[in-house]
């Protein structure tokens, strides 16, 4: 029999969830398949469709969850995100993928299923945290990509593509490939998207593009912001160059959620400069701009309306954003901690929102939390574990008179059973040689057991320390 893939879970209906993907490169696999995928991903307003070039497109429904992978490894089905959690055993989802081959990696979205409104990404941590013989019944897996099928690359023609995927994954209630619309022009797109997409309150859709972008096209997202801090033009000191934003938790903090640099005319950055230059007050919080410039804190007193093209609620890595938390009193601006939210994509700046208060109802944090992978709130003061150092190894070696330096460093970090985005071991190899054009170079491995780690371990010390090489420390 072979080893199972993944340790640990806990009850989750007739199977698992929140067990540990232990086969450590089949999760890089996962995560390099998550970055590239994510770099090809372009956020495209519903009014700009007309600008994209007449080309073969392949339009789908976008899915409002999490990117997951359905995975059949030596004779093993199941559930696994980039993360390295995993959804094992005897589930609807995996009993209706049992015609999937093996050797097969599946990409798609996990989403919740629900009868009275459209899915969001939060309804699917609500679903992932049910308990009960039914609990699993609340997913569903929609394929919209793979790796491999049977340990082969997938047809590069995306309609094919689908094919491949609808032949070992037919329909069913927890399973589906999705649905692909061939279209030719950004005008059937849009007229697409006005029709089937707007009234049906669906996310959005996904076109892929013959030039190999993917684009996301969703309705815009208003939100109501208050402003925290301002940055100036370096050619023109009274005019703002951009303004730092913050939305209000219930107890009354501030989420700094990002800023906005589309602010209008020269205008009218003049006047934001007006109003908020006297408003400067101390901060302990130091932040700058994508610019470089640093931002001036002030009194939270103006709120604004922001148009965004997106809330990204999940990074490449399948990791959650996070956002600095803070207070503030009559002394300034504090930091608390920080916590998962979302990214501002394209934020642009509408209007001066002077009918709104800047508390926790006219600027509340609740706009973003649809959009969020993560409900878990994370204070940097909170008592977290100190990690745990397992393994310290130093080499070194005189070559031509310049001294090189390897160094292996294994660590627990106790904290995986608190925090789903540390991993349960992290294991980095340093390498610095001062004769090289990049002297210094490191190399990060996350590891989901000890077991893992030290082989990670043993395989960075035979491909790095041949002859020549000096044990020195521990």
């Amino acid at each position: 029999m072979s080893t199972v893939p993944y340790t640990g879970g806990q009850a989750f209906g007739s199977g698992l969830r929140d067990a540990r993907l232990s086969d450590a490169a089949l999760l890089e696999s996962l995560q390099r398949y998550k970055r590239r995928v994510a770099g090809t991903y372009r956020a495209l307003p519903p009014a700009r469709l007309g600008e994209l070039s007449a080309a073969q497109m392949w339009v789908t429904r976008k899915f409002d969850g999490e990117t997951w992978f359905l995975v059949r490894q030596s004779g093993h089905l199941f559930l696994a995100s980039p993360t390295g959690k995993v959804i094992a055993g005897d589930i609807p989802t995996l009993k209706q993928a049992d015609d999937l081959p093996d050797d097969s990696i599946v990409a798609g979205e996990l989403f919740a299923r629900l009868t009275d409104r459209r899915e969001r990404v939060g309804d699917l941590a609500a679903a992932l945290a049910k308990d009960g013989a039914d609990a699993a019944d609340g997913i569903t897996f929609v394929a919209f990509d793979g790796v491999q099928l049977a340990g082969q690359p997938l047809p590069i023609d995306y309609s094919e593509k689908v094919k491949a995927l609808s032949a070992c994954l037919p329909a069913a209630s927890h399973l589906m490939v999705v649905d692909v619309m061939a279209m030719h022009t950004g005008l059937e797109v849009f007229q697409h998207f006005e029709s089937q997409i707007l009234p049906t309150g669906a996310e959005g859709l996904v076109v892929r593009h013959a030039s190999g972008i993917v684009y996301k096209v969703k309705p815009e997202i208003n939100l109501d912001a208050v402003v925290i801090g301002y940055t100036v033009k370096a050619d023109q000191p009274t005019q703002c160059r951009s303004l730092l934003l913050s939305l209000r938790n219930e107890d009354g903090s501030y989420v700094i959620s990002g800023a906005c640099g589309n602010l209008g005319d020269d205008a009218q950055r003049a006047e934001w400069f007006k109003r908020l230059q006297p408003c400067s007050v101390p901060s302990q919080i130091r932040r700058a701009s994508d610019s470089g410039g640093l931002y001036q804190f002030v009194k939270p007193e103006y709120v604004v309306e922001l148009t965004v093209t997106d809330l990204q609620g999940e990074l490449s890595d399948g990791s959650s954003p996070m956002a600095q938390t803070a207070a503030f009193d009559a002394a300034g601006w504090a930091k608390l901690g920080s916590t998962p939210s979302v990214s501002l994509i394209h934020p642009v700046l509408n209007r001066l929102r002077e009918d709104k208060a800047p508390d926790e109802t006219g600027v509340c944090f609740a706009q973003v939390q649809d959009y969020l992978t993560s409900k878990l709130s994370v204070s940097v003061a909170a008592d977290l574990p100190q990690s745990t150092v397992m393994r310290r190894e130093v080499w070194t070696k005189t070559t031509k008179g310049q001294l090189a330096v390897r160094k292996l460093l294994v660590w627990k970090t106790n904290k995986s059973e608190l925090d789903d985005r540390y991993p349960a071991y992290v294991v980095q190899w340093t390498d610095f040689s001062a004769g090289r054009a990049s002297p210094l170079d490191r190399d990060v491995r996350p590891a989901p057991d000890e077991a893992t780690a030290n082989e990670l371990a043993q395989e960075f010390i035979e491909a790095n320390i041949k002859k020549g090489w000096e044990k020195v420390g521990l």
